[in-house]
């Protein structure tokens, strides 16, 4: 049972926060679709990282020199089809392209991920995403800004407290991408000098949802 009390929830929104997350909440998750297309239509575009044949350019080069895509892409697998369907409508408006399926033919980047976390861990400001879906678990590598929703019942105060929910996650033995994920991408690897984005996303948004 979740320990979510207003300590530890007040934990989380600190912690994610020095860990480089923006932390924000909804209290529906049509709030969550407004919010992610919202985030799409105010960033710049993504740049193209690799190779992907047949992807429309974009007429100016990315902060990086590299060439960006002229539609957005917001990638939203595993998610409720009626939450899909307003989602992918409100994108559509925008001229954005909605995918729930297929990311691994958008492996050059996307724009925004959208990923739903199992749980949160207010000791670090840790969110835990799992699945059993490639698709779910690639939203959240190639996306520029990857988006997550945490329900705030869903927040431990710390790390040995989800130790039952990870064992729980192994018993149908399936193969599954559970991800400790605590604010953007960073590495250190090049010279000591510390990047983000270089392994993953360049931004983490956390929307912590009501039950």
């Amino acid at each position: 049972m979740s320990q979510a009390t207003p300590e530890v929830l007040e934990n989380f929104k600190a912690k994610a926060g020095l860990c480089g997350a923006t932390v924000v909440e909804a209290a529906s998750l049509s709030e969550v679709a407004q919010y992610v297309v919202d985030v799409c239509a105010n960033k710049t575009p993504c740049e193209i990282l690799a190779d992907e044949p047949g992807v429309a350019v974009g007429p100016e080069k990315g902060p990086n020199g590299m060439p960006t895509r002229a539609q957005r892409i917001i990638a939203a697998p595993c998610v409720d089809e009626k939450v899909f369907a307003e989602l992918k409508k409100l994108a559509e408006e925008k001229g954005f392209a909605c995918l729930d399926g297929g990311l691994r033919k958008h492996l050059s980047g996307i724009d925004v991920g959208l990923s739903f976390a199992k749980c949160g861990v207010a000791a670090s400001g840790t969110c835990l995403v799992a699945g059993t879906d490639e698709d779910a678990r690639l939203a959240g590598m190639i996306s520029e800004i990857n988006v997550v929703v945490l329900n705030k019942s869903a927040i431990y105060p710390d790390l040995p407290s989800v130790c039952g929910i990870l064992r729980d996650l192994q018993k149908d033995g399936q193969i599954s991408y559970n991800t400790f994920i605590s604010g953007p991408s960073r590495t250190a690897d090049i010279e000591r000098v510390p990047a983000v984005g270089v392994h993953g996303p360049l931004e983490l948004h956390i929307i912590l949802l009501e039950d």
